[in-house]
């Protein structure tokens, strides 16, 4: 097939100066108004999509939920009306986890919180109760097992509901499975604590595709993950690897920037610029190798351009003096309230 005229050939070998691959990411992003060409860099290409109004919460799980919970108090900053439904489809305990996030919206002043549990991927089939979203502010997902969100979830009317939802404005946020769910390949299970090995399978899946070009792993220092998010973006290097430790989240705002929040890091993976990985090779026994890898670790009002791929400090003082706001405006519910708000 003859090559189109015009496009670059990217071949990984390194060439040419970071200004000009920064400047070109830059044009990718701002198409100008004659152009029909890609979308915004960290797009997939065969995947134009509307403007995103609404964000993302994509949590590293364990969230403080019984102190100052500040990351789900961001959550609850998003329900200006009060209502978030809580989905425990991912959970084996999902009345457990349904009481335990109850208590915490509703401390945090949230008066209407509903619970979404989905058993079999036939009741949403039959009857998807897309009432509950109707005056809704926020959907949450908690954690479990991100296989059980997709199998039940993705592909039903109430899927593509909470999408447009999120797509109009909506908050969409989800913790431990809930976070690995967020993106359009989600990594499931793979070896912790240990240099990956390029024989290691990694068991990678469509997730819900709410964000596209990332790959998330969750209880990342926690539970020793470097190794794998690395063999992740080797396997495909396109994608971005993003490792967010436990009571940690990255609010991501139009698909386009995410910020930092929480007690930890958050490990960012960009192997587009790999000049060599023998992750394809046949001596399954051998220790990965990547080279020319960018390893970024953000904390707290650190941002990320998903577009350009490049890290900022600029807004963290922004962003603490939000937090902080949040904090002096945000007041919980007396005890008689809570107790007198109904539940769904």
């Amino acid at each position: 097939m003859a090559r189109k005229k015009g496009r670059t050939n990217k071949n990984g070998n390194g060439k040419g100066s970071r200004e000009r691959v920064a400047q070109r990411r830059t044009q990718l992003a701002r198409p100008s108004d004659e152009s029909k060409g890609p979308p915004a860099r960290a797009l997939s290409p065969s995947d134009e999509r509307r403007p995103i109004a609404g964000r993302l919460i994509i949590i590293g799980g364990h969230e403080d939920r019984e102190n100052d919970r500040l990351i789900l108090r961001q959550v609850t900053n998003c329900a200006k009306r009060g209502r978030v439904v809580v989905c425990t489809v991912a959970s084996d305990v999902p009345q457990e986890l349904w009481k335990t996030y109850e208590r915490a919206f509703r401390e945090l002043g949230c008066s209407d919180v509903v619970h979404l549990d989905i058993e079999r991927r036939a009741d949403l089939l039959i009857d998807p109760p897309l009432h509950l979203l109707e005056g809704a502010d926020a959907f949450f997902f908690t954690g479990g097992g991100q296989l059980k969100i997709t199998t039940r979830f993705a592909g039903t009317r109430l899927c593509a509901a909470v999408e447009e939802f999120y797509r109009k404005g909506g908050t969409v946020a989800g913790t431990s499975a809930g976070a690995a769910a967020m993106s359009d390949t989600m990594l499931v299970t793979g070896p912790s604590r240990e240099s990956h090995k390029i024989g290691e399978s990694l068991q990678m899946a469509p997730g819900l595709g709410f964000i596209r070009d990332v790959i998330v792993d969750q209880h990342f220092a926690e539970r020793g993950r470097i190794g794998r998010l690395l063999g992740a973006v080797a396997q495909n290097p396109r994608f971005i690897g993003l490792g967010i430790d436990e009571d940690t989240a990255v609010i991501v705002e139009r698909e386009e920037r995410f910020t930092v929040i929480g007690a930890g890091a958050v490990y960012v993976a960009d192997a587009e610029d790999a000049t060599y990985t023998n992750v394809a090779e046949e001596e399954t026994s051998r220790a990965l190798s990547l080279f020319n890898v960018r390893l970024h670790v953000l904390s707290q009002g650190d941002s990320y351009d998903l577009r350009t791929r490049q890290p900022s400090h600029q807004f963290a003082k922004k962003v603490e003096e939000r937090l902080e706001r949040a904090e002096h405006h945000k007041k919980a519910p007396s005890h008689a309230e809570a107790a007198g708000a109904q539940v769904h």
